[in-house]
């Protein structure tokens, strides 16, 4: 049997025949190209979906979140509780237009205190943070996110300009730390910080903060404090005993567990996508190929009657489909890395080639085609040449 002879007779059929070929290439390209952007960007992905829980959360951290916090209720837990290193507030305000000399954006506005840098890890670059003088007097300032810097302000001189938040004139005073997006897409370099207690008064009018951050002394102890936390808590809502809590605290260690289930879920889907793709290639791959042997009956009993044996025929239909597939795996690897450097440049994510990650989507591709062709090659090797050339 001429293997390089097949090879060729296989190449010259792909090109014979190429809307056919796309047809039975389509679904290959995309299942490889899945498995590799899987493949880089996934161990990227998870690392920056882990680090950026980590920046939230960071050890020895305790979240929370109710529609009844208030800062004095925050003040409460750390004047009860010695091992409170610090507290934060977090004011939501959600996505509000922001304009500068006739230019505006649409841009996610949160109210802080003064040392929300240290409790949720986030300084400036340039300029300066709040104070507590901007906090006691609901200073009208502002700290903004290098894009919204660039989309605002042409040379990108923000510090000391004006910006309007709704009808509410802010001074800039510093450009925040570039962040990225975040697990949920947002576009956190598009934020607008303002403190907290400028949020209250100038653009929502309420006392309500919604959600906070403690840092405690004891990263081990951490599940022990929310739970002290949260009887305090209790304590000043005034909840009975039996009934449902109207706040909810996470805990450091609950975000690890989240990061960690986030990794799994990611590399799960990934895979579950590339394989569903894979065996529905397999399938049209299949059907086509049984559509081919139809068509050249009457050349598979020519082949026959001219002493081409069983064999020789089923591995020409085998090696016709296992061709497509390897073709097709290969311009997978192209576009599945076309793919992720655009994703890569888009969501910031770092790409991170890995060897054995080709070789499994070439090898899928390689399994594909086998799988697929050795239906088609057994009925073609099974004609009877007589019937066939009738």
């Amino acid at each position: 049997m001429n293997w390089k002879l097949l090879l060729n007779s296989s190449l010259r059929n792909l090109g014979r025949f190429k809307l056919r070929s796309f047809f039975m290439s389509i679904g290959v390209i995309l299942g490889v190209a899945t498995l590799i952007i899987g493949s880089t960007l996934g161990g990227g992905a998870a690392q920056k979906i882990g680090d950026q829980i980590d920046r939230m959360f960071g050890p020895g951290t305790i979240f929370i979140a109710s529609y009844e916090l208030k800062e004095p209720d925050l003040q409460a837990v750390a004047d009860e509780l010695d091992q409170i290193v610090a507290y934060a507030p977090r004011m939501m305000m959600g996505e509000l237009e922001i304009s500068s000399a006739g230019r505006s954006s649409q841009a996610g506005v949160a109210g802080y205190s003064a040392n929300a840098d240290y409790v949720w890890n986030r300084s400036v670059t340039d300029g300066r943070f709040f104070d507590d003088r901007d906090i006691d007097r609901a200073a009208r300032v502002a700290l903004i996110g290098d894009k919204l810097e660039d989309e605002l302000f042409d040379d990108g001189g923000a510090i000391g300009e004006e910006i309007m938040i709704g009808s509410v004139p802010f001074e800039v005073v510093g450009i925040l730390e570039p962040i990225g997006i975040d697990p949920h897409g947002e576009d956190r370099d598009m934020e607008v910080y303002v403190p907290f207690s400028t949020a209250q008064r100038r653009l929502a009018n309420t006392d309500i903060i919604g959600m906070a951050k403690f840092v405690v002394s004891n990263a081990d102890l951490v599940d022990e404090d929310a739970d002290q936390i949260a009887a305090i808590l209790r304590d000043r809502y005034q909840i009975a005993e039996g009934e449902k809590d109207s706040f909810q605290l996470y805990t450091s260690k609950f975000a690890d567990v989240a990061a960690d289930k986030a990794k799994r879920m990611l590399n799960v889907y990934v895979l579950l996508a590339a394989v569903i793709v894979l065996l529905v290639a397999a399938v049209v791959i299949a059907s086509i190929m049984l559509v081919v042997v139809r068509e050249r009956i009457a050349e598979v009993g020519l082949r026959k009657a001219v002493g081409a044996t069983s064999g020789s025929i089923a591995a020409q239909f085998l090696w016709e489909a296992t061709t497509v597939s390897l073709v097709s795996g290969l311009l997978g690897v192209a576009v599945g890395f076309g793919a992720a450097a655009v994703f890569a440049n888009l969501y910031e994510i770092p790409m991170q080639l890995k060897p054995l990650g080709l070789l499994v989507a070439l090898g899928a591709s390689v399994l594909v085609g086998i799988v697929s062709g050795i239906i088609p090659a057994r009925r073609a090797a099974r004609l009877d040449p007589i019937e066939a050339l009738r």
